[in-house]
């Protein structure tokens, strides 16, 4: 890759955006990196790092570029990277401002796997929803939320667009922030671009 264009990867990544740096075969992520020791990946940075299912990231040589994580993209990843960075081409700058109705969308509730943890299972249990307990899917040893056999393969826990176990629903839909690219990835797969008109 140019020099020029490392500089301008660098700068979108400190002005707040995901870069990708590569050559041949060798794609890495590019992101801030935490502010103080102990504190959490901007949350952005942490999510697209988890979108391509990085084994890790570490943070970049300071001597290199200073205040930056960088996580290796694997190859079953790099097409569908490229996909996203076309998609961003139109945009200027490293980040976008956009409205977003999770309320309108629910594509995040469709064909994903949402694993629960204990923590999910024990807050089933103090709510009374053993009903919860007994509908869960077990995959290669994980507990999951089970997920309609539809074509679309939305949670069976959603009505009309709506979480019909909201109060109690698991930690990882509790987190799941909007804009991320697995946000992004479930509106395009479900409305056919990342931005649907309304939603």
């Amino acid at each position: 890759m140019p020099t020029d264009r490392i500089a301008d990867a660098i700068t979108h990544a400190q002005q707040g955006g995901i870069a990708v740096l590569y050559a041949r075969r060798h794609w890495r992520l590019l992101g801030r990196a935490p502010g103080a020791a102990g504190t959490p990946l901007p949350e952005l940075v942490d999510w697209a790092i988890r979108a391509v299912e990085a084994v890790r990231f570490k943070r970049v040589d300071p001597a290199f570029i200073a205040d930056m994580v960088e996580a290796v993209i694997p190859r079953a990843w790099q097409e569908r990277v490229e996909e996203w960075i076309v998609r961003d081409l139109p945009f200027d700058g490293a980040t976008a401002l956009t409205d977003f109705d999770c309320m309108k969308c629910g594509a995040c509730c469709f064909d994903n796997k949402v694993e629960l943890e204990a923590t999910d299972l024990a807050r089933f249990k103090a709510a009374g929803r053993d009903d919860l307990l007994r509908r869960v899917s077990r995959q290669k040893g994980k507990l999951l939320l089970p997920l309609a056999p539809t074509k679309d393969k939305p949670c069976v826990h959603l009505k009309q667009l709506k979480c019909t176990i909201y109060d109690v629903r698991p930690h990882l839909c509790r987190d799941f922030p909007v804009g991320t690219e697995n946000c992004l990835s479930s509106r395009e797969e479900l409305y056919g671009t990342p931005f649907p008109q309304g939603r």
